[in-house]
């Protein structure tokens, strides 16, 4: 069968439902060098290359070494240069290790909540280990909510908590952290981690240790934790081998199927209303091979859209940007979805609550989905999946820029057609998008608009929980290389506070801006004595409208009306933040007024990297803007129907 023929006959099965396989056996031969051929070509000189040997992995072998010390060097092999926590006496020989040397920083925090956000934070900033020390009993149970938040949203991190010296387990030693005398802490991260384990003798403890790397790196990413009784901890070990080369154990996909990206690709060619829906599980390959990506999507005229936490992985100043669908998202890509879909690609989106904006109905009237992750179980939680891909999302990524070289668009004329409906619907957009008043009180809409020409090359958002995830989500346009983080799996207020001390920690070189409200900022704000005592200049931009506001407006709207936005059941009390942030030692101003935030940014950006000192803008916003949520309240407050 010919290529042209093939490409037709595998479109037109998958539309109807039908098997691919047999059409695949009958006109194509085995892959070549990522490439998919046609039954009789002849391969290319480049495909009859031998294969690339990989590398073997080598091992350095240390000698006498106590068991803290032997995890230290495993970081060091990691290049982790940053451990995050509060020092306890059951954490203590830990925290000795660290002090004996200089290469990995202990950013000691102020809560352990807050620790672990910021090794969160460090962790998705660099792509590395997030790392998280903590004492046993409060210390662990106080860290367990940041280290559930990052396990949620696939973050590799890894929580060491102390434990009293196992020839005290069952005595209700202080802070013991067992079934015997206390609270079982490692069964309780058991429940929100990838594993959970107790070392109980020293030699076992570097098999246990990688085995916990290798579950923290593999894919999907994951939290992990491991407690270490205090006479465990200072043990000699005669000998550990560690790893010479960083990401040793960080886990590998195998690449997608060359004919399931084929098929695919042939029906994003030849599809009349396409669209690719880009989640957080191909912030790896789109970071990788953004440029041709987008040279892919702009040849065949293929909108795209993103979850809120694959947003900004496309720029959306693209014209084929249609913006975050989703909860808080785009009135442009919701209209585009709701003209009708017939082939949907979904790369690396679980398609959750957030991404789906409440589980919508319009992503049903999709025709085909093709649907890539990493993660099988998630494949058709939602929607029927016509091509389900558990595989890389980078090798798909490679296969579609790889078959778009040598092949025109299915069909020109739609093309056209497409590219003039964009242009229109994205104009017809702007065109919509209210005007806001330059004098009167200063909304969150004035807010972002004033904060979106700042986010620019090597910047890093860290967006928390509440009204200002809706806002930044509708009205932020973010373009690459800048980047934006949500804590979206848990859902965690106070996540920004400390997710970007970390994130500045990890990558010095960025900007680093925490997008808060005062909600959030007063559950971790103490968080900012910590980036005063260790130098990190990061900006926090706080909307300040002296109320739990996404509770207030959503009651609100739920109640019909019954309670004012104006009662003060959930006002935070009018606590003076700026002079909070001031006693803590960050420089702080007040933003009451529009074009204030315009003003004074380039100069607060300037000043925390040259003082190494945070700063907290305290933006005092209009308390009755209505967030951007839309049908979120309503479905919150959906009872189930009677028979």
């Amino acid at each position: 069968m010919s290529q042209p023929a093939l490409a037709k006959s595998l479109t037109s099965a998958l539309l109807r439902g039908e098997s691919t396989s047999a059409l695949f056996q009958q006109g194509m031969s085995p892959v070549r060098d990522g490439r998919m051929e046609a039954a009789g070509a002849e391969p290319s000189a480049r495909q009859e290359e031998p294969q690339t040997r990989m590398a073997l992995r080598s091992f350095h072998t240390y000698e006498d070494l106590t068991v803290a010390e032997a995890l230290l060097a495993h970081l060091e092999a990691e290049q982790v240069d940053a451990v995050f926590g509060i020092p306890g006496g059951n954490i203590a020989p830990l925290v000795q290790a660290l002090r004996r040397q200089a290469r990995i920083r202990f950013i000691i925090g102020s809560h352990e909540g807050g620790s672990a956000f910021m090794a969160d934070g460090y962790a998705r900033a660099t792509g590395k280990l997030g790392v998280c020390a903590v004492t046993a009993g409060p210390g662990a149970t106080n860290a367990m909510t940041g280290v559930a938040s990052a396990h949620l949203d696939q973050v590799p991190l890894l929580t060491i908590s102390g434990q009293v010296s196992t020839e005290r387990f069952g005595l209700g030693a202080i802070q013991e952290s067992t079934d015997e005398g206390g609270i079982n802490t490692n069964e309780m991260f058991r429940h929100c981690t990838a594993s959970s384990t107790t070392i109980v003798d020293a030699k076992s403890f570097p098999r246990l240790l990688e085995r916990a790397l290798k579950t923290a790196h593999a894919l999907p990413h994951g939290a992990v934790h491991v407690s270490i009784p205090t006479n465990i901890a200072r043990q000699k070990l005669a000998k550990v081998s560690v790893p010479t080369a960083p990401g040793s154990w960080k886990g590998t996909l195998p690449a997608a199927p060359a004919s399931e990206v084929y098929t695919a690709f042939e029906l994003l060619r030849h599809a009349k209303r396409p669209l690719v829906y880009l989640g957080s599980g191909a912030r790896e390959a789109l970071e990788s091979r953004g440029a041709e990506f987008a040279a892919f999507v702009r040849r065949y005229c293929v909108p795209v859209a993103t979850s809120l936490r694959g947003k900004g992985l496309f720029s959306e100043e693209d014209p084929l940007s249609l913006g975050v669908l989703g909860i808080a998202g785009s009135k442009r890509a919701e209209q585009y979805l709701a003209e009708g879909v017939d082939v949907l690609m979904v790369l690396g989106s679980r398609l959750g609550e957030w991404a789906t904006k409440s589980f919508s109905t319009l992503f049903e009237s999709a025709h085909t989905v093709i649907q890539v992750d990493a993660t099988p179980s998630v494949i058709g939680q939602f929607l029927q999946v016509n091509l389900p891909i558990v595989a890389d999302v980078g090798s798909v990524v490679a296969g579609l820029v790889e078959f778009g070289h040598g092949s025109a668009p299915g069909n020109e004329a739609q093309v056209r057609e497409r590219r003039q409906h964009l242009n229109t619907l994205n104009l017809a957009h702007r065109v919509a998008m209210p005007v806001l008043p330059e004098d009167g009180p200063l909304k969150p809409q004035h807010v972002m608009q004033e904060l979106n020409p700042h986010l620019h090359t090597n910047t890093d958002l860290y967006v928390d929980m509440g009204n200002c995830t809706g806002w930044a989500t509708h009205c932020l346009r973010i373009t690459p290389p800048a980047r934006v983080f949500y804590p979206c799996g848990l859902s965690s207020m106070g996540w920004s506070m400390g997710a970007v001390i970390g994130g500045k920690v990890g990558r010095p070189e960025n900007t680093a801006i925490a997008l808060t409200g005062d909600g959030s900022f007063l559950m971790n704000g103490t968080e900012l004595v910590t980036a005063v005592r260790y130098g990190v200049g990061a900006v926090y931009i706080v909307l300040n409208d002296n109320y739990l506001g996404m509770v207030n407006h959503g009651e609100h709207a739920q109640s019909g009306g019954e309670y004012a936005l104006d009662d003060p059941y959930f006002s935070l009390g009018d606590p003076d933040l700026v002079k909070f942030s001031e006693s803590l030692g960050a420089r702080a101003y007040e933003v009451t007024r529009p074009g204030q935030l315009a003003e004074l940014l380039p100069e607060v950006l300037k000043r925390a990297d040259e003082e190494r000192r945070p700063q907290v803008l305290v933006c005092r916003i209009d308390h009755r803007e209505v967030p951007p949520y839309g049908d979120r309240f309503a479905a919150v407050a959906s009872a189930p129907k009677e028979d």
